[in-house]
C-alpha cells in the first residue's frame, strides 16, 4: 500500500536506525530521503547542495546506499530543501511528490531526553493530510554511552488497530485489508461512555457483535485476528494494550467519533502518538464522507469504497 515513502532525515542515530524499518514495508517501490536545511544557510536561494557540509553530504550518500542494499530494485531519491518552517517544508514536499506515507522520528538531535515526541514530528502529525508513521526506538545506556535498539524488526508482524466503528476508523480497516505482509492484527475497542453498568455491558456486546463481522473479513484474507474490548480512557487503554501485547506498531485513524471534519487530529490519536512506546501509523482519510452504516457494510461485504 505504501508504495512511495518520504523519510525526513536529520542524520541522528534515531534517523539512521529507522532506515531498516522503512525498507521493511512490503511493496514499497520508492523512498524519498529528504533533508531540510535552515533557511539562513541559503538566504539567496541558489544551489542548496553547495551549502551542505561534508558530513551531511556523506550521510545522505550513506543512507541512500544503505537502503538500496536492503531492498532489490528499490528506487531511492535524495532531496535537500531550505526553509525556516521544517515541518511545513516536509509536508509541502510530500504533497508535491504525491507520497503515500511520511516517516518521521520520535526524537531528533536537539530534543531533550524525556520528551517522547519532538516539535517537528508533532507539527507534522497535527498538520498532515497524508498518512504518517512515527518511528520509535528503545534507548539503552551502556559503558559506551547511549545505544538505540530497533522496536520494529518486522513492523507489520503484530498490529494493534484501535477502532470505534466510526467512518474514519472503518477506513483505517479498509486500508489495512489492502496492505500486504501483515502477520497478526489485534482489533481493540475501548468503551468510554456509559452511565450505568447496563449501558456499559450493552456497548461491550455491540462491539463484540461488530468485531465478529470485521474479523471474518480479515481472516478470510489470511490475516490472524484477535479482538479485545476494554473500558476506560481510549488513549490510555490503547497504550496499555500495546505494551501488554508487545505489538510492533499501532495503526490508528486520525479521527474518531465526535470530531468535526475540519479537525486534522483527534485527541485519542494525539495521546497515542505523544505517549506510546511503539511506532505509530496515523491513517488519514480524504474520501467523501459516507454514513457509518454504508462504511460498515462495505467492510463486512468485502467491497472497497471508491
Amino acid at each position: 500500500m505504501f508504495q512511495k515513502v518520504l523519510f525526513a532525515t536529520d542524520f541522528s542515530e534515531y534517523a539512521k536506525k529507522a532506515l531498516d524499518c522503512i525498507a521493511g514495508f512490503p511493496n514499497t517501490r520508492e523512498i524519498l530521503l529528504l533533508h531540510i536545511l535552515d533557511e539562513a544557510r541559503s538566504p539567496w536561494g541558489g544551489e542548496i547542495h553547495e551549502t551542505l557540509t561534508p558530513y551531511e553530504r556523506n550521510s545522505l550518500r550513506e543512507e541512500k546506499h544503505h537502503l538500496e542494499k536492503l531492498v532489490k530494485n528499490l528506487k531511492v531519491t535524495v532531496e535537500v530543501r531550505a526553509s525556516s518552517d521544517i515541518a511545513g517544508e516536509i509536508l509541502e514536499t510530500a504533497e508535491e511528490r504525491e507520497v503515500s506515507l511520511i516517516v518521521v522520528g520520535a526524537r531528533g538531535k536537539s530534543v531533550v531526553d524525556g520528551i517522547l515526541l519532538g516539535s517537528v514530528s508533532m507539527a507534522i502529525i497535527r498538520r498532515s493530510t497524508l498518512n504518517v508513521l512515527v518511528m520509535r526506538h528503545k534507548v539503552t545506556e551502556g559503558l559506551s554511552g547511549k545505544t538505540y535498539e530497533l522496536l520494529c524488526p518486522m513492523i507489520l508482524s503484530r498490529i494493534l488497530c484501535p477502532i470505534d466503528f466510526s467512518p474514519p476508523s472503518d477506513r483505517a480497516i479498509d486500508l489495512l485489508r489492502s496492505t500486504e505482509g501483515i502477520g497478526e492484527v489485534i482489533l481493540l475497542n475501548v468503551v468510554s461512555r456509559g452511565e450505568t453498568v447496563a449501558d456499559i455491558e450493552k456497548a461491550i456486546g455491540e462491539a463484540e457483535r461488530q468485531f465478529e463481522a470485521i474479523g471474518r473479513t480479515l481472516t478470510g484474507q489470511g490475516i490472524r485476528v484477535r479482538t479485545m474490548v476494554r473500558t476506560g480512557d481510549p488513549g490510555s487503554e490503547i497504550i496499555k494494550v500495546a505494551e501488554e501485547e508487545d505489538v510492533s506498531v499501532i495503526w490508528i485513524s486520525s479521527l474518531g467519533k465526535g470530531w468535526f471534519r475540519e479537525l486534522v487530529l483527534g485527541s485519542t490519536a494525539h495521546t497515542v502518538a505523544m505517549n506510546a512506546k511503539q511506532p505509530v501509523i496515523i491513517i488519514r482519510t480524504s474520501r467523501p464522507e459516507r454514513t457509518d452504516q454504508a462504511i460498515s457494510e462495505s467492510i463486512i461485504s468485502g467491497h472497497h469504497g471508491a
